[in-house]
């Protein structure tokens, strides 16, 4: 055991030196000694080994900073490399480029492909991300990491789809990254969207230095990911989170729901269509009965309200199980807040404590932040000493 301590210490040295440069940016080697409290001559050897890895480099000289003596000033190469992240989505996808600080860089919007086969959906995909790279001329050997967020369950250390969505095409039981690292010869990292979206609001929006959080996605479907006492929660086969799912009543459990979750039924933009058409047999978009509410369409109307008492229900279920700080919504049928959410916050007002209360609150970063949390999730997979978020347990 002993033996290995001398390298162990070596890596957290290592990954100590190279988050301080990150953060402070031109500093010299005594300056960094300083700060990290190591000696000159480890700084020297750990700064030989950054800098042959080409992911810091020199730039120029300081006088005296008060840190230290002037010396060759050293700084975090965030444009090394770059990776690629996907968000796929039940109609749309999000690709991005992003740096080896986990930000973007661009980012493009795509119609989900319509077609029937795994194979055809994958000829496209990848052709995208090909596209993509050709577009910013990003070279093979510039490309690092492909990161992407998927619906489903998913197996995050194996890189495996293992119960998909219904709304892509034979979506279950495929090793999605390797299938799609052997086209680009780059590891590939994949999470589920809503637990990617999850890390991105921890990384930059409303979830920063918080510790217990959920984030809910009511768009296509319905999926909630969970953060306690700072550790992402995935579950003992990955499916935590899969709320859409829960069922409300003891009718309930003597329906069908495989195809469907009872609360993605009452609550998914996916099964309000669905229900609006059971209903008045026209087949119309989520986004259109919500004009259609809006305009006092008396069906449209109620099944808003319905929503908001199911996602109320909901959101109280994980109130009492996980006690959160911050509950967060995210996910197309958001944007239609003002038709329910305050229904939602007063039944919820209604039914918590002191010690429980809490405002749920809308995501800032919507489309984006899957997109930064599957960017860190693939940093932290080639580059584990870059230290996004030291406090977190992401996986």
């Amino acid at each position: 055991m002993s033996a290995n301590v001398p390298n162990t210490l070596r890596r957290m040295n290592k990954s100590l030196v190279l988050n301080i440069i990150r953060e402070h940016s031109s500093l010299s080697r005594a300056q960094i000694a300083k700060i990290a409290g190591i000696t000159k001559a480890t700084i020297s050897e750990i700064v030989t080994e950054l800098l042959d890895e080409k992911i810091i480099y020199e730039s120029g000289t300081m006088e005296n900073s008060g840190l230290g003596r002037k010396g060759i000033m050293l700084n975090f190469d965030a444009n090394h490399g770059v990776g690629v992240g996907i968000d796929l989505g039940g109609t749309k996808i999000s690709f991005s480029l992003f740096n080896l600080n986990a930000e973007l860089l661009a980012t493009e919007q795509a119609e989900t492909y319509k077609v029937t086969t795994r194979k055809q959906f994958l000829k496209l995909f990848n052709q995208a991300i090909r596209n993509l790279l050709d577009k910013y001329s990003i070279s093979a050997d510039k490309l690092k990491v492909i990161g992407i967020a998927t619906p489903g369950i998913v197996d995050y250390h194996r890189g495996i789809v293992l119960e998909g969505s219904p709304n892509l095409p034979e979506w279950e039981n495929i090793a999605l990254a390797d299938e799609v690292s052997a086209v680009f010869n780059v590891p590939v990292v994949l999470e589920n969207d809503i637990r990617s979206a999850l890390i991105g609001e921890m990384w930059k929006g409303k979830c920063q230095k918080v510790h217990s959080a959920a984030l809910i996605g009511v768009g296509t479907g319905l999926g909630a990911a969970l953060l306690m006492d700072g550790k992402i929660i995935r579950g003992a086969n990955n499916g935590a989170g899969e709320i859409g799912y829960m069922m409300f009543s003891r009718e309930h459990l003597h329906q069908n729901w495989r195809n469907k979750g009872c609360f993605e039924v009452h609550c998914s933009g996916s099964g309000m269509s669905q229900r609006y058409q059971e209903m008045s047999g026209k087949n119309l978009t989520a986004q259109v009965i919500a004009q259609l509410a809006q305009q006092g369409d008396t069906l449209a109307d109620s099944l808003f309200r319905d929503l908001a008492d199911y996602l109320a229900i909901g959101i109280l279920n994980i109130i009492a199980i996980a006690n959160p700080e911050k509950i967060i919504l995210t996910g197309g049928v958001i944007h239609s807040s003002p038709l329910f959410l305050h229904y939602v916050q007063s039944h919820i007002d209604q039914h918590t404590f002191t010690q429980t209360q809490i405002q749920v609150e809308q995501s800032e970063l919507g489309t984006q932040a899957p997109l930064y949390g599957i960017a860190v999730l693939a940093l932290n997979r080639v580059y584990p000493s870059i230290q996004f978020m030291s406090d977190a347990q992401l996986s």
